[in-house]
């Protein structure tokens, strides 16, 4: 009886001594929930889920009750008696008051973003991607990125973007980690994302992480969904330039699921209905396995396929003797990640990718045949160990990212009588390897500062010369009040891998060059002060940014450079100076009825190259002083919703002739005219702006079928802004210019399914 007293009275004092390890995940559905508040009973101990749900706790073991809540949703209540680690999965359902609004609660991550050290950074959801009328109803995560602060597009429904005065190449765009070399369908009309697939967008333009580089501009992360499916769920929309299909299937319950998704535009189809040839379509095929084997272990394997083709036959004769021209240029990419939960602290993610760019052009009369081809290979491995956001007083993240890029620039091929006045010819190919160190720690130092310091040491081995370059990288947070904060920050970047090209605009047929004992990387310096404020009663988010860039090493073309047939070009290649800074203005709305942004930029970007200009500082190509937006969004009910984009951006660069003067010709006995060219880059086009409109009406949510139309106006008032400089030669010899518009008043409309 004795014994039996002993044990029930140390059972308990065993139980105080020792703490055991709760940890778990909030989720809604499919989707985690970051930031969800989790309070523990009666220790009173609170944690905040990190950005992909998770949260840890160590407690003493007991009866307990985990209060979880997250606004929007219904507060959960769990109780039991915790004895040894648990792992605990929460799934919350909105509150039912608010289950048929349209937009119902805001941006958890750009809460999150606020709470941190991050500046330069937004985040979308693929609601807001959606919800933006755009060029013949095709929802796009590019043209809605133009929409934001510091970054500008290229030409007129295009999608290019520029950011903070930087090149398109100093972009890195990253789907599921795999770099996308070519981000466009349609000659830049059409990005390559599939709105269907992506669960979160990361645009990062400052304030760098030491995870990630090799770009000087900016950091687009494009994450798809990789949950593990609980049942069989079908989507798709039909609209004027493209359709798609998306399949999600689980196949062993809570361990095995995979989607495929499918896009493909008709254009050759419709106009065949009315006696006409189009010979030109555009697909993209995406997959993506996820496997859960344990609670700790995640493993996915995703794939991208997606390929531009155009066959144009011209036969003036109608003899069937014509001219053929063919196009082709695609992307292919393919990744395994492998996340595992190490501890209720660590974690890790390993990452292997293969991704490939190419294009092919061909051009054929009789026997004479003209082709060019043009190729970049990339094989790749990242691994990343990192601690749980919100366990600790400090966070930790470290690795190593390599790349091995193989690229063959340029390849010419001639045959028949085009061979004697144009010989190929075949760039060098060049294979180098990039490899990164990284790390990276947060802490809060007190309650009003927040300190993230890292360094990212880059190396490029290219066979003839190695490069060394260490990255810092230092952000900070001053809370002013817990609504207000001020945020600092410095990067410096590293690039090995440039983009060549003739034209302001991004073309397919853009030639990838890495560095070389002769051409060294870009690199670039970067300062930003921003005050960062929230309201969140009313869901309004307030950012006005300031930033200064340096830059050395950038690439550029003598002038006079003929790219296209060139094989021979890196003795033409030249490498200078350039700067960017500027303001940017940012006030976001997220709850309600009404949601939306307005966004400004006033920005500079400025190039200097010894061998051009005369070695004088101009205005960069980028250089697009004003740039803003009004993006709106409006629910008249729970399922009508109207939307409007009003966007203005000033007139590009160009340098125009503004003379001529006349030398002997050296075979005749006429004179030759030579041009006389203005500053580089001294004269502006005209400044553009567009209005966009869009309607959507989505069926009862309780239909198991549900549907949804979007119809719209793009450029409401037929405004055609300018997409470059035609040149027209009057009798007299002078020049007259002017600036053809694309694109006048389009209507579009779509639908949607899905169950």
């Amino acid at each position: 009886m004795k014994s039996v007293l002993i044990i029930l009275l140390l059972v308990p004092f065993s139980l105080i001594a020792q703490t055991v390890a709760i940890r778990g995940v909030v989720r809604e559905g499919k989707e985690e929930l970051p930031m969800a508040h989790i309070t523990v009973l009666p220790d009173s101990t609170t944690a905040v889920s990190d950005a992909k749900g998770r949260f840890a706790l160590s407690l003493r073991p007991g009866l307990k009750q985990v209060v979880v809540s997250y606004t929007g949703f219904e507060t959960t209540l769990y109780s039991f008696f915790l004895s040894r680690d648990t792992t605990l999965t929460f799934a919350l359902r909105p509150r039912s008051d608010e289950l048929n609004a349209i937009v119902v609660t805001a941006n958890r991550a750009q809460t999150k973003l606020f709470e941190s050290t991050r500046s330069g950074t937004n985040i979308l959801s693929s609601e807001e991607i959606n919800a933006i009328p755009v060029l013949g109803g095709e929802a796009d995560l590019i043209k809605v990125l133009q929409l934001l602060p510091g970054t500008i597009r290229g030409v007129e429904g295009t999608s290019d973007i520029f950011v903070r005065g930087g090149a398109a190449d100093q972009n890195l765009v990253l789907l599921d980690e795999a770099t996308v070399y070519n981000t466009s369908h349609l000659f830049g009309f059409v990005s390559v994302f599939n709105p269907d697939i992506i669960k979160s967008v990361e645009s990062i333009n400052g304030s760098f992480p030491a995870t990630v580089g090799g770009r000087l501009s900016s950091i687009l992360h494009v994450n798809t969904h990789s949950e593990i499916a609980t049942k069989t769920r079908v989507s798709g929309n039909i609209g004027l330039i493209a359709s798609r299909l998306f399949i999600e299937q689980p196949i062993i319950k809570n361990k095995v699921s995979v989607w495929v998704a499918a896009r493909r535009t008709y254009i050759d189809q419709v106009v065949k209905l009315v006696n006409q040839q189009l010979p030109y379509l555009f697909y993209d095929i995406n997959a993506k396995l996820s496997v859960r084997p344990t609670d700790r272990d995640l493993l996915s394997f995703s794939m991208y396929s997606g390929d531009d083709l155009l066959d144009i036959f011209r036969d003036r004769n109608n003899d069937g003797i014509g001219s053929l021209t063919s196009f082709q240029s695609g992307n292919t990419s393919q990744t395994f990640q492998w996340t595992r939960q190490l501890s209720k602290k660590w974690y890790s993610t390993f990452t292997a990718l293969r991704t490939a760019y190419q294009y092919d052009i061909q051009n054929a009369f009789r026997t004479n045949r003209l082709k060019t081809f043009s190729n970049i290979t990339d094989v790749g491995a990242k691994v990343l160990f990192g601690t749980n956001e919100g366990v600790g007083k400090g966070s930790v993240k470290f690795g190593l990212d390599w790349t091995h890029h193989n690229v063959s620039p340029s390849v010419v091929s001639t045959t028949g009588l085009i061979a004697e006045f144009l010989a190929g010819g075949t760039a060098p190919g060049r294979a180098i390897h990039e490899m990164a160190l990284f790390g990276q720690y947060e802490r809060s130092f007190s309650d009003r500062w927040l300190l993230t310091a890292g360094l990212r040491t880059s190396f490029a081995f290219t066979g003839e010369r190695n490069y060394v370059i260490p990255e810092p990288r230092f952000s900070a947070r001053y809370e002013i009040n817990p609504t207000q904060a001020l945020k600092f920050s410095y990067s410096r970047m590293a690039q090995y891998l440039h983009r060549i090209s003739n034209s302001a605009v991004t073309a397919p047929t853009d030639i990838w060059y890495p560095v070389t004992k002769d051409i060294q990387p870009q690199t670039a310096h970067q300062f930003s002060v921003a005050w960062q404020k929230t309201l969140p009663k009313t869901g309004v988010f307030i950012s006005v940014e300031s930033y200064y860039k340096p830059m050395n090493n950038l690439i550029g073309l003598e002038e006079g450079t003929n790219l296209f047939f060139n094989t021979d070009f890196e003795k033409r290649l030249v490498q200078g100076k350039g700067n960017a800074y500027g303001f940017e203005f940012l006030v976001k709305k997220e709850l309600g009825n009404l949601t939306g942004w307005i966004s400004y930029t006033l920005s500079w970007s400025n190039r200097q190259f010894d061998a051009v200009n005369q070695g004088v500082w101009f205005p960069s190509r980028y250089d697009r002083r004003h740039n803003g937006a009004i993006v709106t969004q409006y629910a008249l009910h729970p399922r009508w919703a109207i939307s409007a984009v009003w966007e203005f951006i000033s007139g590009s660069k160009f340098t125009p002739v503004i003379g001529q003067y006349g030398v002997m010709a050296p075979s005749t006995t006429g004179l030759d005219l030579i041009p006389i060219y203005a500053p580089i880059n001294s004269v502006k086009l005209a400044d553009s702006h567009r209005l966009d409109l869009g309607v959507k009406f989505k069926s009862k949510p309780e239909r198991k079928f549900k549907t949804e139309w979007f119809a719209g106006v793009y450029n409401v008032y037929n405004r055609a802004n300018p997409v470059g400089i035609t040149v027209q030669i009057n009798e007299d010899g002078s020049m007259k210019y002017e600036q053809p518009g694309l694109f006048g008043l389009l209507p579009f409309i779509s639908y949607g399914f899905k169950f």
